[in-house]
């Protein structure tokens, strides 16, 4: 029955005299006690809170049950309380209490309580005699962290979702102790988990280090003897206290099935879509020379991962609402892009991902140049309304592709294009650096190849039919191709070169080659175009451009072009989307900037844009050929488009 005697807030109440008289001990919450000291001669529970206890230590000895019926259960005096080997106590209002009995009786339950288990969801075994199996089941959506192994010790159930980031602010039900120390470690020597709940635990805090999968309805009573492997399968030993974060899922996450316990970013695989790199694998950066600067990517860090949308009280500066409510992985990427003088610029964001590997969000973009400004963007927002990068971005779902597949395509281009686009309308007009201006495609670049390496990790069938040809297929950019490319445009070059090192050039092949041309009496090159695949369905090349004004200034064009997969029965990648910048070095006039082209004739859109703007600059006698820019950059746009391929994958 029901009594107000009880403290607020607590489950189960033990008082050292009858009728609630003298000192008492209560607890709350899930709980195993294994060992309790003190006189036991009156108890009561709460409404929805089952209670067996013991007459010996570590849940040894006679039990009794005591079932909260429709209100709780108060007994006022264990010395009449008759104790069993086993037995359950039933409330029956004023007159009492029922119970069922198993064996011959053994004294009474005055001051023999030992040990107990406090359940917040009755147990599937109650009323029968547990197993010491049956005991330690958490409960179908719950996992046990215990202390000791054989799940003696301290304890705490956890219900799913839940995120532990920081074992060192997380205490035991039983005490106050933390459950990790950076200091001595960890102590969590054995674990259950339900059979509704997917479990992640990792050596090390903020869900990184050795990590174990943890699949429904898994006891260890000893982790001693559960081995502990890094990311690349190696042994680190085992999991005796070694527990500093879990992750506890109500439901079975996508990445799952990967063996990885996140959508994980293969590093190794990062690097090798970076051609030309001059470091080895083993680092944890990326340097490459490209045209004539020098970048530098370093390993994407994981920052924090969740089973829910938010995460209270935990990096309060991160826009929950953009991302889904079943959980995601953060990723933090930070680039260089190395100047002579040392003063380095850097560009830092994170990246965030939901189960599946798809990006969600980017935020905390930060840029600074030079050491002399910084740009902060703090949030770029997933897919407009209306998916203005993509412009056919319903009709894609009708090629043939899945939607899932297709969303993946549309919002890696969209993040592409609102990098480019958002980032260079903030940096264009104070640059007078090329390399400096380049960097904004190089940060593209790695995004879409940061993507693209998380993507693959799950294999998602791109194609509905499993016949479709264009599984056979892909992208690849013919660079043989480009100087018969430029010369078949409208435009007649003359000293129209092939590709070759640039003078003087210091880079690594290939994209320190250049095609040296003259247009109107006036010197342009072109720089080797760097491409990334976004998945199997699209294609992203950019292209630097110079008009060589003289050997220390140049004026820059840099172009952003698009591609996805054709029909099934076309073979040449349809353009997507364009964008240009043009940065006048000499900072004589506004550097120019055309919005991302979509639509039906993206080429006449953005060469009108160019033509527009470049109306408004007046060509000394020493910039005679900035009036012609807009020419080199649609003739370059078409050589680009000529030379852009989707072809049998044998053909590579």
């Amino acid at each position: 029955m029901s009594d107000t005697n009880i403290k607020p807030g607590v489950d189960f109440e033990i008082w050292n005299n009858d009728d609630r008289g003298g000192a008492s001990d209560s607890f709350s919450n899930t709980q195993y006690q294994d060992n309790i000291v003190g006189n036991t001669d009156s108890l009561q529970i709460v409404a929805n809170v089952w209670v067996i206890v013991f007459n010996e230590t570590n849940f040894k000895g006679n039990m009794m049950q005591i079932d909260p019926g429709t209100g709780g259960n108060y007994l006022s005096d264990l010395n009449h309380v008759n104790r069993y080997p086993s037995s359950i106590i039933y409330p029956s209002g004023s007159s009492g209490n029922n119970v069922v009995i198993s064996g011959s009786k053994q004294g009474d339950w005055k001051s023999q309580i030992q040990s107990f288990i406090l359940y917040k969801t009755k147990p599937s075994w109650w009323g029968k005699t547990p197993s010491s199996d049956d005991l330690f089941y958490p409960g179908d959506n719950n996992a046990l962290f215990t202390e000791n192994t054989n799940f003696l010790g301290d304890n705490r159930t956890f219900a799913a979702p839940y995120n532990a980031v920081n074992l060192g602010s997380v205490g035991y039900t039983t005490n106050s102790g933390q459950m990790y120390s950076t200091v001595t470690g960890g102590n969590i020597n054995s674990l259950r988990n339900g059979k509704n709940v997917w479990l992640t635990i990792y050596d090390d805090l903020d869900c990184n280090g050795c990590a174990k999968l943890i699949s429904p309805d898994h006891n260890y009573s000893d982790l001693n003897n559960q081995n502990r492997y890094d990311l690349k399968g190696n042994l680190k030993g085992d999991w005796k206290n070694q527990i500093a974060s879990f992750l506890l899922f109500p439901s079975k996450p996508a990445f799952w099935d990967t063996n990885y316990p996140r959508p994980y970013l293969d590093f190794v695989k990062l690097f090798a879509t970076y051609p030309g790199t001059t470091n080895s694998n083993t680092d944890d950066k990326i340097v490459y020379v490209i045209e004539d600067a020098t970048y530098q990517i370093y390993e994407p860090e994981v920052k924090i991962q969740t089973t829910t949308q938010s995460l209270d009280n935990y990096y309060i500066n991160d826009d929950f609402t953009k991302l889904p409510l079943d959980g995601w992985t953060k990723y933090h990427v930070k680039l260089e892009h190395k100047n002579k003088a040392g003063r380095n610029d850097k560009a830092e964001m994170d990246l965030y991902f939901d189960n599946k590997g798809k990006l969600v969000s980017i935020q905390h973009f930060q840029w600074s140049s030079d050491g002399a400004y910084q740009i902060p963007q703090q949030l770029i927002t997933i897919v407009d309304d209306e998916a203005w990068v993509l412009g056919t971005a319903g009709a894609i779902e009708t090629l043939g592709i899945s939607e899932e597949a297709a969303d993946t395509f549309i919002e890696i281009f969209d993040f592409v294009c609102k990098v480019f686009n958002d980032v260079t309308a903030l940096v264009y007009k104070m640059t007078d650096d090329g390399g400096r201006y380049y960097f904004l495609p190089v940060i593209c670049h790695t995004i879409n190849r940061i993507c693209t390496t998380i993507w693959t990790t799950f294999n998602t069938p791109t194609y509905i039919s499993p016949t479709d040809i264009r599984a056979n297929k892909a992208f690849s950019f013919n660079y043989n191709g480009y100087n018969a490319a430029l010369a078949n445009t409208e435009f007649h070059f003359s000293k129209l070169n092939n590709w070759a090192q640039k003078s003087g050039s210091v880079g690594t092949l290939p994209f320190n080659q250049v095609i040296e041309l003259t247009y109107q009496n006036y010197n342009y090159r072109t720089w080797y175009q760097e491409v990334s695949f976004s998945e199997a369905l699209g294609m992203i090349v950019s292209c630097k451009i110079d008009y060589e004004i003289d050997d220390h200034k140049d004026d820059h064009i840099i172009l952003m072009v698009g591609f996805r997969v054709p029909e099934e029965t076309q073979s040449t990648p349809v353009l997507n989307f364009a964008q240009a910048t043009i940065q006048f070095t000499d900072q004589s006039n506004d550097n120019i900037m055309t919005t991302p082209c979509t639509g039906n004739d993206i080429v006449g859109n953005l060469i009108n844009q160019l033509s527009t703007a470049l109306s408004k600059v007046t060509p000394n006698s020493s910039r005679g050929g900035r009036a012609y820019l807009a020419d080199m950059a649609k003739a370059n746009v078409e050589a680009i488009i000529a030379c852009a391929q989707f072809l049998p994958s044998s053909n590579h």
